[in-house]
């Protein structure tokens, strides 16, 4: 009996963490910050998941970034990150990769 065995570039994170949260809302078409992702998961180190996501799940060739003009808690100006990815990347990535709605569907709920 022969087995076939898809190797992917990129990993998924285990179900119900921080990372497998955010990601499954980042595929599911969504634009998201830092803070953003501190009050949806409620996670104080969000910056450190999306390192994570990017680095050891090897997402960053698919993650975009862009950096743009806030005003903080305390009301002085300052830089936040917004996070995406694109609809055709997500659209590809999910018609080559069975396993990615399970995923989102999983962590969405």
């Amino acid at each position: 009996m022969s087995t076939t065995s898809t190797a992917y570039s990129y990993k998924l994170p285990e179900l119900n963490s921080y990372a497998a949260k955010i990601l499954a809302k980042l595929l599911s078409g969504a634009h998201i910050t830092n803070a953003e992702m501190m009050d949806y998961i409620d996670c104080p180190h969000a910056a450190a998941v999306m390192s994570k996501i990017r680095v050891k799940f090897n997402w960053q060739p698919y993650l975009k970034q862009k950096s743009r003009t806030t005003t903080s808690g305390v009301g002085t100006a300052t830089y936040e990150y917004v996070y995406w990815f694109e609809p055709t990347d997500i659209m590809i990535l999910k018609a080559n990769d069975p396993r990615l709605q399970k995923f989102i569907d999983y962590n969405l709920k």
